[in-house]
């Protein structure tokens, strides 16, 4: 998933060029950042990809709120859609990483 809205981020940004892919990249390199300060472990990537989403709510907030997106029509709903979708990519990844830490955690014996 994490991989998927990074895609869908890159494409966007790409398709979409409104002067916002400096932002959209920082949150991108956010990602890889966050897996490092984690260790690379299921656990600390789930943290990281919570991160992330708050940095894309931000982002949205930002952006809804910036003059310039009130003068175009139509973009104050694709920002909301595309804040929500790639937020919701987040968030997803964060819960099949916690999904994937849970496993990894060792098990206790039951007597």
């Amino acid at each position: 998933m994490a991989l998927l809205g990074s895609f869908l981020t890159v494409w966007a940004t790409i398709v979409h060029d409104d002067g916002s892919a400096a932002a959209q990249f920082m949150i991108l390199l956010a990602i890889p950042a966050t897996g490092f300060a984690a260790t690379f472990r299921a656990v600390g990537w789930a943290r990281g990809m919570v991160a992330v989403a708050m940095m894309q709510l931000a982002l949205g907030a930002l952006t809804l709120t910036a003059p310039i997106t009130a003068t175009i029509p139509g973009e104050i709903a694709r920002a909301i859609v595309a804040t929500t979708v790639l937020t919701g990519f987040w968030l997803v990844s964060a819960a099949f990483f916690v999904r994937a830490a849970r496993a990894d955690a060792p098990q206790t014996e039951r007597a």
